[in-house]
């Protein structure tokens, strides 16, 4: 009896976690520096949400709305992940529009694409493949972020080292998990249990990092000059105009 409580606690703790996690995420208005992972924990939530529901629904009608769902969490885990990426190391490149934009449609598209396929042609198998294609991709994206940070000798914020360490965890386990339902291993469950534990274990680092209140971000004031440094970029100003307009001083 206990070691079912303990496998129903393990299968459904994230859901409350990600429930209370959006909420602060609202609340707190952590949304407007991580619009993306904003929506992903909403998503991930109104997933956890239908997949219990539809846990008493024919295996037929589970397994439709588990691959889509999937699939479509997969999708938004990747754009939390882009977002952290670009956005932290690239900011010109994310503030423009058509790159913004670009990244966000062609995910959609490939998803409502496999989603399609799979409802319409009955192939589902475009569905695992979508997810695992996600899944490496945000992989590599974490793996580029973590090295950039430290070649380009930026700083992590508790925010963004709670994203990338979560969804790192998750991801890696999930392509355990995918390969394990792909190949239709049944040796031992307890590797099937790993993913979802790893991904309670994130949703409370998420919880965590995001609990406290965010600081004013506002744009850094220039540090206070000198007088002899004031000096010095007047005399450079004066020569960097003599450079240019010789003779008309």
């Amino acid at each position: 009896m206990t070691a079912h409580w303990f496998q129903v606690l393990i299968d459904w703790v994230g859901l409350p976690s990600l429930a209370l996690l959006a909420g602060v995420l609202i609340y707190r208005r952590w949304y407007r520096q991580f619009p993306f992972f904003t929506l992903y924990v909403i998503g991930a939530e109104f997933v956890g949400v239908g997949r219990l529901f539809f846990s008493r629904s024919s295996l037929w009608m589970y397994s439709r709305f588990y691959w889509i769902s999937d699939a479509a969490l997969a999708a938004l885990a990747f754009l939390a992940a882009y977002e952290l990426f670009f956005k932290r190391l690239f900011p010109g490149f994310y503030k423009t529009r058509f790159y913004r934009v670009l990244f966000p449609a062609v995910a959609i598209l490939i998803t409502v694409a496999a989603a399609w396929t799979a409802l319409i042609g009955g192939h589902f198998s475009a569905l695992a493949m979508t997810t695992r294609v996600f899944v490496f991709l945000r992989l590599a994206i974490l793996a580029f972020f973590v090295v950039l940070m430290q070649v380009m000798g930026r700083r992590w914020s508790k925010q963004e080292f709670g994203i990338a360490f979560g969804f790192a965890l998750d991801a890696s386990t999930s392509s355990i998990f995918l390969g394990l339902l792909i190949h239709g291993a049944n040796r031992n469950a307890i590797l099937k249990r790993i993913a979802v534990f790893a991904y309670d274990i994130a949703c409370i680092l998420w919880l965590y990092c995001f609990w406290p209140a965010p600081t004013q971000t506002g744009t850094p004031s220039a540090p206070e000059l000198t007088t002899e440094a004031l000096h010095k970029a007047k005399q450079w100003e004066e020569s960097l105009k003599d450079y240019i307009s010789p003779g008309k001083r």
